[in-house]
């Protein structure tokens, strides 16, 4: 039961938001939510679905977390769920519109068979499948690499279906494989562990990369895949970039992934995307015209994966205001939905809004010129991570600073360049960054 006083406050906080967003805004994002809990700080609110979780934490997480903050006299942060009674009834409600996005799709279930082949993935399917069927010769370890939205995932999901009936197969990401070893050995189980892992016939791990900067678990897991394939197991492991290139890898893992076959995944051009949007979209049974598909793709770009959720968007926000999805609505809404369809804005925005999520600071306030301590060190990220993952010069980064002088840029990288890699939590956002760029199509 919730509390009385809370459903108060929270009635507050909404009568506070409605005079600030406007009641277009407020109806839209905010008419269906409720109260979940008020505990340790953080106020829990209900919403329909994972779209309007999404856009509610991007785009007013903020403003709710200092309303909250005032209403109840401490600070208060905001955590946003799916309350399962509002996503009923507001399926009930869209029914009609089919398109409307409620969850993320399953990746359980996919196999080669419903895989687009492309010049630049063809390779890849063919690798996967001699090794898989155990065929001659040996690729132990099969190591593919390639930006979010080629297939890693699907293809490291396919595998499932290829192997040999009888064959023992293990699969995880690389954060999964992270956590269950952390856990098995905290919990002392983890002779089982490394029996499961190193006695499996196939073991496959997608998102190799997330074990960056986690050198007890490359060891371990080094020293596993020696086992399995002593044993005659086959190693497959999927990342985002060559292994020589992913910071933080032990020597002794690298040396692991780029001792056996190396192939790399290419993103598909502009009709093979088309092609392969069309058939995701075609087996999440959405019926979209073409010339929506294609308008997406040619004003926003980026990876498959990327494309795929704003298309989704675009028809959950359309959901939302109850307009059909024509080119005028396209016009009115799509920057909106997307976000920045320049690359280099697209890359700014994306870092900015890491970078203001993890220190909770403002954007006026980052871009400031004002010497505030605290501020240094986001403002020292964001460069930072405009050289490495951008590579722009430092005139260009200080042009998107607010006009700093490139000398003053040229310093602060120069000191968060030795600051930021020796520290874990600095590298963790780092990589973040990475994965959102990639993400976004940046």
């Amino acid at each position: 039961m919730i509390d009385t006083v809370v459903k108060e406050t929270w009635s507050r906080i909404r009568d506070r938001l409605r005079e600030e967003i406007g009641e277009r805004f407020y109806e839209m994002w905010f008419d269906r939510s409720s109260i979940l809990g008020l505990k340790r700080g953080v106020l829990s609110i209900g919403v329909p679905n994972l779209f309007i979780r999404e856009w509610v934490e991007e785009h007013y997480g903020p403003v709710l977390d200092r309303l909250s903050s005032d209403e109840i006299g401490a600070p208060v942060r905001m955590a946003f769920r799916v309350d399962p009674a509002l996503f009923r009834e507001m399926r009930k409600e869209t029914e009609r519109i089919e398109e409307v996005v409620d969850a993320a799709d399953p990746v359980e279930g996919k196999t080669l068979d419903s895989f687009v082949l492309t010049p630049g993935n063809e390779m890849a399917v063919r690798a996967l499948r001699h090794v898989a069927a155990g065929k001659q010769p040996s690729m132990n370890p099969l190591v593919m690499w390639g930006p979010e939205g080629v297939g890693k995932s699907h293809m490291a999901t396919a595998v499932s279906s290829l192997v040999p009936e009888g064959t023992t197969l293990y699969r995880a990401t690389g954060e999964e494989f992270a956590r269950r070893f952390a856990w098995n050995l905290k919990t002392r189980k983890i002779s089982r562990f490394r029996e499961q892992v190193g006695g499996a016939g196939i073991l496959v791990l997608d998102d190799a990369q997330e074990l960056s900067g986690k050198s007890a678990t490359q060891r371990e897991l080094a020293s596993l895949v020696q086992d399995l394939k002593a044993r005659g197991g086959q190693f497959v492991a999927f990342l985002d970039r060559h292994p020589k290139e992913v910071p933080e890898f032990e020597e002794v893992f690298r040396s692991v992934l780029i001792s056996g076959m190396l192939q790399s995944i290419d993103p598909p051009v502009r009709e093979e995307a088309l092609r392969i949007l069309e058939g995701l979209l075609a087996s999440a049974r959405r019926r979209i015209p073409t010339s929506v598909v294609e308008t997406v793709v040619d004003r926003c770009g980026g990876s498959v994966a990327r494309l795929d959720r704003l298309i989704r968007k675009v028809y959950a926000f359309a959901g939302l205001t109850g307009e059909p999805v024509d080119e005028a609505f396209l016009d009115r809404h799509l920057d909106e939905i997307a976000g920045p369809s320049d690359p280099e804005e697209r890359r700014l925005e994306t870092i900015l809004a890491l970078v203001e999520e993890h220190f909770d600071i403002d954007r006026q306030d980052l871009l400031s010129k004002r010497k505030t301590k605290v501020f240094s060190i986001p403002r020292g990220l964001v460069v930072y991570m405009l050289r490495e993952h951008a590579g722009l010069t430092y005139k260009e980064i200080g042009r998107q600073l607010g006009d700093r002088s490139h000398t003053s840029v040229y310093l602060m990288y120069k000191k968060y360049s030795d600051i930021i890699p020796a520290d874990p939590d600095m590298m963790a956002l780092v990589r973040e960054a990475g994965r959102r760029l990639i993400s976004a199509g940046g």
